[in-house]
């Protein structure tokens, strides 16, 4: 089932864990090992299911912002996987200690793009203060993207960014 700019954030997920290593592994994931690749889809395929959130949809706007784990702020000991707190500005972004600390991060900042404050399950609001902690979400952002377009121009500046994930998303569902 292919996926659009309209498709929503918060959905059962669209494909699996192995579709994903097929369309990742081959790519070149800078210094991390097949192993590494793995254990980070894991950290997606489980941690966003469990809060109703699409690991498709995570996952490619991971590999946008790596270009596929091999940027300078995936690497070792950065970890970030989404561009979070990243601006342009020399040494601004968010460092993470471990990929399983910067998945729960980048999906719970998700969660908090596609939900107004104060809604959501348990598991929701809890995974979206944990990764708040680690930079604020201006009131203004908080559900302001339900579906991938609300993406371009709040999380990022490109307007094209919703559809770069897309293009993405839908590669790998053809892997």
């Amino acid at each position: 089932m292919a996926v659009s700019v309209d498709s929503k954030l918060l959905a059962s997920p669209r494909t699996t864990r192995a579709q994903a290593e097929r369309f990742l592994i081959p790519k070149p994931n800078g210094e991390y090992t097949n192993a590494d690749v793995r254990f980070i889809l894991t950290q997606y395929f489980t941690v966003g299911p469990s809060v109703g959130l699409d690991p498709l949809l995570a996952v490619a706007q991971m590999e946008l912002e790596t270009a596929f784990l091999a940027s300078f702020w995936a690497a070792r000991p950065r970890r970030n996987p989404a561009g979070i707190g990243v601006t342009g500005e020399p040494g601004a972004g968010i460092s993470f200690p471990s990929w399983k600390l910067s998945v729960r991060a980048h999906l719970g900042r998700l969660v908090a793009y596609a939900l107004p404050a104060n809604t959501g399950t348990a598991a929701q609001k809890a995974l979206i203060a944990e990764a708040l902690k680690w930079r604020p979400l201006p009131p203004s952002k908080r559900g302001i993207a339900p579906s991938v377009k609300g993406l371009a121009g709040s999380w990022a500046t490109d307007p094209k960014y919703s559809g770069k994930i897309v293009n993405i998303a839908n590669a790998m569902l053809k892997a």
